[in-house]
């Protein structure tokens, strides 16, 4: 009787001397797998960028218009303000219509000081920073508030001290009197 049997030839056979590649639909399984791994990676940073962006939203847009001890003010009722949230408060103080308040001390006798000669626009008693530091916020600039309101644009927002300005400031230089000073760009209404 004859042994049916398969001969082998080096053409199809190798004797296992090289890995076994497999493939799905013509594409290798590895390359499948770092694709996977590459979208999975891909996915968390995109999903915590989403994350990071709603939260820093969610924070600068925080202070209420009318609301006394509503988020974004202390206990005394002022808005807190920093450097990140300055941008915010003044498009709320110009989109308001806020006027001048009264004051204990002369904000345009303050901005001189300053070595500033703009008019003085609109203007808010505040809590500055983290450590919450009783100040003014002197919105400034060449335009009359009527005009920003209309069609916004670039103004110049100041935080002093309450002793800016005052005669009770004694020799104090006017440097240390400001707690901040730059530009702020306004939206129109």
């Amino acid at each position: 009787m004859r042994r049916l049997g398969f001969r082998s030839s080096s053409r199809h056979h190798r004797g296992g001397s090289g890995p076994r590649r497999t493939s799905v639909l013509g594409i290798p399984v590895q390359l499948i797998l770092v694709a996977m791994v590459i979208a999975a990676l891909l996915g968390a940073l995109l999903a915590a960028a989403l994350e990071q962006s709603t939260a820093s939203r969610t924070h600068s847009g925080s202070s209420a218009v009318d609301a006394p001890t509503g988020a974004g003010k202390n206990s005394s009722g002022l808005p807190v303000i920093t450097e990140t949230t300055l941008g915010t408060e003044v498009q709320r103080l110009v989109d308001a219509g806020m006027i001048q308040p009264p004051t204990s001390f002369d904000a345009t006798e303050c901005l001189r000081e300053q070595g500033i000669q703009d008019s003085i626009l609109i203007m808010e008693e505040v809590a500055w920073g983290t450590d919450e530091t009783h100040g003014w916020l002197l919105v400034h600039g060449p335009m009359d508030r009527e005009t920003l309101r209309a069609n916004g644009g670039t103004v110049s927002a100041t935080v002093v001290l309450p002793n800016c300005g005052s005669a009770d400031g004694g020799d104090v230089d006017p440097q240390q009197s400001r707690l901040w000073s730059g530009s702020v760009m306004i939206g129109s209404l």
